[in-house]
């Protein structure tokens, strides 16, 4: 590797890294589900094991224990306190993930500058970078994806890859099932897709990726039937059709038919024969994606991001405006891979991550959650721009001469994503995902003089779960934050199915940040409280018991005598 191409790539780690910490120069600690993190890690390092009885909102955590392993590591190996440990080390790798994707683009495209542009792409990408800056697995199932997806790529030329490509499978299938489930797209779409453009031949590179596809399957599935019980009664059931399981029966049925097509295809003389795009074809694709990805924008702010509730503000454009420039390259590099030996890969990938959000939104919207597939539908884009963007400076006889002001262009462009890569609270859907230190005074009083079950939303919850070890009803109820008197907040009061079982609510929290945000689902917006409900609180049989003035707790006297 060149010097050169070696500092460009640092300063993109660097800037990843400073991008993903950068919310905790306003927050003590940050993430939806912080408390809930800390709670877990608490347990494992006291105890050397993940908890077993688990009562809290994600409970299939106990069963995809990759990142906690990581943190206890580094707690047990530093001497370093459990909170700094959960700010900083999972967020830092997810930045990490930026060097197999620019080792991806060298193996694909084999030019290092379409290489740097798909990690400085990646590094302040909003889709990428917001996700990646909470310290949760799915944070470094990232980059345990797309080190494995490198491996795959590899695996082919060199079948020593096969040992470190099994450990890394191993680690993502015990860290996050969403990235397994991505990995195992891609890994499929790759070998499908080149299969369809042209006839395989069972040579031994075809033999070592089909026997990983294989493994990669036959480890996945084992692991989420087998082992992880929660995930496979919780998650996997959560789906729109009935019965649940048809998707899973449906799967190997569909592998087997397109394994018969593939095995068609060989009889087929056709072979796909690509012209090389010039400058005008690629300039024309560049202006139809641009209107294209402006226009799928304003669908977001119009009606609702796929799969969600949530609906963009207007003023999304003009914060997202040098991410959709960038992205817009995308479609003016895709004819160019058509070119590459290993070009197929980032147009299968895009086409099975695609089709997968698409069938998420009509049948499982919370298990194949359609706007989480954005995350890794990023990386095909980050190097189909990279492509676009050089192949469209090396075609363009005008720009001769003024390479220099083109390229700094881009950087400015670049620049300007890394700016918008973290909206600011409330920004998206009106959720604030920072865990303050006056949100902390309430959860440590709870701690020592609260039982039962606590109404707050999900922020409020992983606080008090986290930290206090107090229940709490996450979304399981809805009514009693929007309900003007007693009588119609009391159906969602009594019985609640609550992570920790059913029951009814002891107490109430309310503060500040709630009353401006009830956050309840991370697919839907965050509603202010309003102010008849706030009111209600004052009255029987709601009787305040804490007061910090940002936060209040109310104990709900159930069937006392009012006059008392």
């Amino acid at each position: 590797m060149r010097r050169s191409t070696s500092l460009a790539l640092a300063a993109i780690v660097l800037a990843a890294v400073a991008i993903r910490l950068s919310p905790l120069l306003s927050a003590l600690y940050w993430g939806s589900d912080f408390g809930e993190y800390f709670g877990i890690l608490r347990t494992l390092v006291a105890t050397g094991t993940m908890p077993s009885h688990y009562l809290g909102w994600g409970s299939t955590y106990p069963f995809f224990p990759g990142m906690f392993f990581v943190q206890d590591g580094v707690v047990r190996l530093g001497a370093v306190d459990l909170p700094t440990v959960l700010n900083l080390v999972v967020p830092v790798l997810g930045a990490l993930a930026v060097v197999p994707i620019f080792l991806v683009g060298i193996e694909v495209t084999g030019d290092r500058r379409v290489a740097l542009f798909a990690a400085a792409f990646l590094a302040g990408a909003m889709p990428h970078a917001y996700p990646t800056s909470h310290a949760a697995p799915a944070t470094l199932g990232d980059l345990l994806a797309f080190a494995t997806l490198l491996l795959f790529l590899r695996i082919g030329k060199d079948g020593r890859m096969a040992i470190p490509l099994g450990l890394t499978t191993l680690a993502l299938v015990a860290t996050h099932h969403l990235g397994a489930y991505f990995l195992i797209l891609m890994v499929l779409a790759t070998i499908i897709l080149r299969g369809f453009v042209r006839p395989l031949e069972w040579t031994a590179s075809l033999k070592r990726e089909v026997a990983y596809a294989g493994f990669l399957l036959a480890v996945t599935f084992a692991y989420w039937l087998g082992y992880a019980t929660a995930f496979r009664e919780n998650i996997l059931t959560d789906v729109n059709i009935q019965p649940w399981w048809l998707l899973l029966a449906a799967f190997p049925i569909l592998l087997a038919a397109v394994a018969g097509v593939l095995a068609l295809r060989r009889r087929i003389a056709w072979r796909f024969r690509p012209h090389y795009p010039d400058f005008h074809r690629s300039s024309t694709m560049y202006g139809f994606a641009l209107a294209f990805v402006l226009g799928l924008m304003g669908l977001t702010v119009l009606d609702a991001i796929p799969g969600t509730g949530i609906a963009l503000p207007a003023s999304t454009f003009a914060y997202f405006a040098p991410f959709l420039v960038l992205v817009a390259f995308s479609a003016a590099g895709r004819k160019f891979f058509d070119f590459l030996r290993a070009g197929i890969g980032p147009s299968a990938w895009f086409l099975a991550l695609s089709a997968s959000a698409i069938l998420g939104t009509v049948v499982a919207t919370r298990v194949l959650i359609p706007y989480r597939h954005v995350e890794y539908l990023v990386v095909p884009v980050a190097l189909l721009a990279g492509t676009g963007f050089v192949r469209l400076l090396d075609l363009s006889g005008a720009v001769r001469g003024r390479r220099g002001a083109v390229v700094a262009l881009c950087g400015a462009l670049l620049i300007g994503n890394f700016a918008m890569a973290i909206p600011p609270p409330n920004f998206v859907a009106n959720w604030n995902e920072g865990t303050m230190p006056r949100s902390l005074d309430g959860a440590y009083w709870a701690r020592d003089h609260m039982s039962g079950l606590t109404l707050a939303d999900h922020r409020v919850s992983t606080t008090l779960f986290g930290f206090a070890g107090v229940n709490a009803t996450w979304d399981t109820t809805t009514t009693p934050f929007f309900a003007p008197d007693f009588a119609q907040a009391m159906g969602g009061l009594v019985n609640v199915a609550a992570p920790s079982g059913r029951g009814n609510v002891s107490y109430v929290w309310v503060d500040a940040d709630e009353i401006a945000g009830v956050q309840l689902r991370p697919w839907e917006p965050a509603v202010p409280m309003p102010a008849a409900t706030v009111a209600m609180l004052s009255n029987y049989p709601f009787v305040k018991v804490f007061d910090t003035g940002y936060s209040q707790v109310y104990w709900i006297a159930w069937g006392c005598d009012p006059s008392c």
